[in-house]
């Protein structure tokens, strides 16, 4: 009888072992897939990346002003005054009166900028047509919240068009700590960013972070950069230029390493390898959404930063989300949904713009 009781003790404790084992191992992977999904694990291996950078640069007034930029044509006076905390750059074409209108009602809305101490400011350049230039001089007039250099407003310009943002920002908002470059098609929680930001301090860089990125080698592609212009097979990594933070003096860091170019013409590729040359690594922001469109409910825009590819309707209705949301109570794996549900666009990985 004992060596029977004994046997099958030892079988117990052998079988207890192997599911003792399965079980740590079925919840590293599940561990594993929430990080993944939920972008933790890419947060981690962001805050890796200052390993691999070289030391920050020193900031040089003399190597800023030999960046060469287009001049301003219209710029907010005194749009800095008092400066905000988060200084908005909203990239826009000439024809998206629309989305600019919709966003001044919503997000961009004095209301919203009070309460987060932000500011939201549109950069345009110059339309084709004298009637659009003309309807632009008077929606400046108007609102008050345009700034537009003299270059030919294109998609082949953005990259011209956001270090002209951040040489405004330089010289006309000094003391915003922090700017946001994003796109008139995303909608941006600025309380939840600012309350986010507050805190920070140093040379920082966030957002939605595109790892091992090619060049698009094809010329007819509309992300296309050439050997030339940029040899190596991949990318450093980048954020998303759907919306990514740079503090103020990160973005002085990143602009006098312009030089005088060629430029590439992939905004938001070239930010990055601008802030590589500077020494200023970027740092993914789970809660940024890049280029995907979060499901259009109430938990994700209160969870969310920022949510990419909302029409000027959709605009409306998430914003009066947002505002029922103070005491709307949202489950622990909201971030989990949001990210998951999110409908990624397609080249997200080569310019989001």
């Amino acid at each position: 009888m004992w060596p029977i009781t004994a046997l099958c003790l030892r079988l117990f404790v052998i079988h207890r072992r192997r599911w003792s084992s399965i079980f740590v191992v079925v919840s590293s992977l599940l561990l594993l897939l929430f990080l993944s999904l939920s972008g933790y694990l890419e947060v981690f291996f962001s805050r890796t990346l200052p390993i691999f950078y070289p030391n920050p640069t020193q900031l040089s007034p003399s190597r800023l002003a030999n960046v060469p930029l287009p001049p301003f044509l219209l710029s907010p006076a005194n749009a800095c005054s008092p400066p905000p905390l988060l200084l908005i750059l909203v990239s826009s074409a000439p024809s998206h009166r629309d989305r600019r209108d919709a966003i001044r009602q919503t997000w961009g809305s004095l209301s919203s900028s009070t309460a987060s101490s932000s500011l939201t400011l549109f950069l345009l350049a110059v339309p084709e047509t004298a009637e659009e230039r003309s309807a632009l001089v008077h929606e400046a007039v108007t609102h008050g919240d345009i700034i537009q250099a003299n270059f030919t407003d294109s998609y082949r310009n953005l990259t011209v068009k956001t270090l002209t943002g951040f040489t405004w920002a330089l010289q006309k908002c000094q003391g915003a700590q922090f700017l946001l470059k994003t796109d008139d098609d995303v909608f941006v929680n600025t309380l939840a960013l600012a309350t986010f930001l507050r805190p920070q301090r140093g040379l920082l860089y966030f957002g939605r972070v595109h790892w091992h990125a090619a060049p698009f080698r094809d010329p007819e592609n509309r992300h296309y950069t050439s050997n030339q212009m940029f040899s190596s097979n991949y990318f450093p990594p980048y954020c998303s230029g759907t919306g990514y933070v740079v503090s103020h003096d990160a973005a002085g860091h990143i602009l006098q390493e312009a030089g005088s170019g060629p430029w590439i013409t992939v905004e938001d590729v070239y930010v990055g390898i601008l802030a590589k040359a500077a020494g200023v690594a970027p740092q993914h922001v789970a809660r940024i959404a890049g280029s995907a469109s979060i499901p259009h409910n109430i938990c994700c825009y209160k969870t969310m930063f920022t949510s990419h590819q909302l029409t000027p309707r959709g605009m409306r209705e998430a914003w009066n989300m947002l505002k029922e949301a103070k005491d709307h109570w949202c489950p622990p794996l909201t971030l989990l949904f949001c990210r998951t549900f999110g409908q990624p666009l397609d080249n997200a990985g080569n310019g989001d713009n």
